[in-house]
């Protein structure tokens, strides 16, 4: 079963099972009824969500506003789990209750698109079937409901049967076209037509399949091209990536570009559906104006900091890649509030993009809408993350113990840092500094004594080492001058120094990358790359202990 989305719905959905059967069933069905009137694009407070469930108005009043699109996912998600634990035989109610094959029958449509409308709102419940098994069973009036408010989706699912003699006809006629003249495949064929004429693909590959059952003398599909198998999948992906033309790759593999271009879309959109995306809501983002609107909140220049002398103020004692990250100024508490607002705009606009499309009807310019809002949100963030990364270095000097590396500490607390500018709200108050303080020292209270635990005397004495323990100040002196640095990446291989320099920020690197983002970019799994970091780093402990000796 799916997980929560929104942690106060997951509380939410554990509490109820604890009430009297009888109020929880009560409250299952004012949760589905909720979850009819809920909008995608719309924002709803904690406390009115909780009151139309449970009739409980708490005292004080929550800030807390929660997306239409996220509810609509977790709502079902908590009708469906609560729903199971009240044991409802089907044959006990007076109203009839459909399984996915009853409404695959009664509808015509697949299964596949029954899913596709629980996400999208239609409630789910668990129970009894007659046989003794429990199933996902739909409430006729909740199906009847859902399907009199989202007509044009329906109509857009519902298929096979609803094909009269004249589409059919037209549906034959243009196939035999693009199969006999620009060779598309079986289905870019179906996908073509089912554009052009407002029908699902799987209608229309139903309808000449039958055809071609029917009429095997004028068969379509024997005409047309097989589908792109997988090796030639991977080979126009693997042009495309290092810049191939589309044109070029058609010719390679002796397909049209239309076909190459339509691997190209779904590779892109698959990977773009892979991202896990979550975002903090705000009213603003709902509003007709909201682009300019967080446009010109962002563009402001008088949300720049004053640059303060005592904040060029850098550490004597950091070596000189550290002393770098002084440079950039600090934020104001106007600019820090507008640059989280732009940064889950961003993630908004994507989610909400993203929700929209159709697979089969995908273009390339949709996806390049969503692309430019992840681009967008993954920019913001690392603004942000740069403008508090001396933050990290002051946390980690802080907890830097004898024989640690501080730029191991540094690395670990960038992963904190990043993972505290995801889940930071500013609607709570307080200064991402004060958030992302407590983020770090809860993070290194655990990371620090498992570092120790793992580590046997003087394995630390290693050229990553930037703050020095000062028994060790000469050693560790000799290790930051960046000759002295250079001559020892020099015995790396290529491979070896990249993910180095990569994962720790080194060189012309503006910051430190995670393993996940370092693999991507070689082309390597997180595993590998964390395997040939440790191997690199006993390469350079072995060369810095010959250099200490000499």
């Amino acid at each position: 079963m799916a997980k929560f989305r929104i942690d106060s719905l997951a509380e939410l959905s554990r509490q109820l099972d604890f009430t009297p059967q009888e109020t929880r069933a009560i409250q299952v069905a004012a949760a589905e009824e909720l979850l009819h009137s809920i909008e995608p694009l719309k924002a709803y407070p904690l406390d009115f969500i909780v009151y139309r469930i449970t009739g409980y108005r708490p005292k004080q009043v929550s800030e807390n506003l929660l997306t239409g699109i996220a509810l609509q996912h977790d709502l079902g998600l908590l009708v469906e789990k609560v729903s199971e634990t009240l044991d409802v035989r089907t044959d006990s109610l007076a109203e009839p209750v459909l399984g996915i094959e009853d409404v695959t029958e009664r509808f015509n449509v697949t299964s596949k698109t029954i899913q596709r409308w629980r996400r999208k709102g239609l409630p789910a419940r668990r129970f009894i079937f007659p046989d003794g098994k429990r199933r996902v069973g739909f409430l006729l009036s909740s199906v009847e409901r859902f399907f009199a408010s989202h007509q044009d989706q329906v109509a857009r699912g519902m298929n096979f049967s609803q094909v009269g003699d004249v589409e059919r006809e037209e549906i034959i006629r243009r196939a035999k076209r693009l199969a006999g003249t620009c060779r598309c495949c079986t289905h870019e064929i179906a996908r073509r037509i089912g554009k052009k004429l407002n029908r699902s693909p799987a209608t229309v590959m139903h309808t000449l399949r039958k055809h071609d059952q029917e009429h095997p003398e004028s068969a379509i599909f024997p005409h047309a091209e097989a589908s792109i198998g997988e090796d030639d999948r991977a080979r126009i992906l693997r042009g495309y990536r290092r810049g191939v033309a589309i044109k070029s790759l058609a010719r390679r593999i002796c397909r049209t570009r239309t076909a190459v271009y339509r691997v190209i879309v779904d590779e892109r959109l698959a990977k773009l559906n892979r991202r896990k995306v979550k975002f903090i809501d705000d009213p603003l983002y709902h509003q007709s104006d909201a682009a300019g609107a967080v446009a010109a909140i962002a563009g402001q220049e008088d949300l720049m900091t004053d640059d303060r002398p005592e904040e060029r103020r850098v550490p004597r004692d950091l070596p000189p890649y550290l002393q770098d990250l002084y440079r950039t100024p600090l934020l104001t508490p106007a600019k820090e509030r507008a640059l989280f607002l732009k940064f889950n705009y961003h993630k908004f606009e994507f989610v909400t993009a993203r929700r929209k499309l159709e697979p089969q009807f995908t273009r390339g310019r949709d996806l390049g809408v969503l692309e430019g809002h992840f681009r967008k949100a993954v920019e913001t963030k690392n603004a942000i993350v740069r403008a508090n990364l001396r933050l990290v270095v002051s946390v980690a000097r802080k907890h830097l113990r004898p024989g640690m590396s501080l730029m191991e500490l540094v690395s670990e607390g960038n992963l904190v840092l990043m993972r505290a500018v995801e889940s930071y709200d500013t609607h709570r108050g307080h200064r991402f500094s004060t958030y992302a303080t407590f983020a770090l020292m809860k993070g290194f209270a655990r990371t620090v004594p498992e570092m120790l635990a793992h580590r046997s005397a003087g394995a630390e004495d290693g050229v990553l080492n930037a703050i020095p323990d000062p028994r060790h100040s000469l050693r560790a002196e000799r290790f930051a001058d960046r000759e002295q640095v250079g001559q020892l990446l020099a015995r790396l291989d290529d491979r070896e120094r990249a993910v180095l320099l990569a994962h720790y920020g080194l060189g012309d690197r503006p910051m430190p990358a995670t393993f996940d983002e370092v693999g991507t970019r070689l082309g390597l799994s997180k595993q590998r790359v964390r395997q040939i970091e440790k191997l690199a780093l006993a390469k350079l402990r072995e060369a810095a202990g010959v250099a200490a000796v000499a």
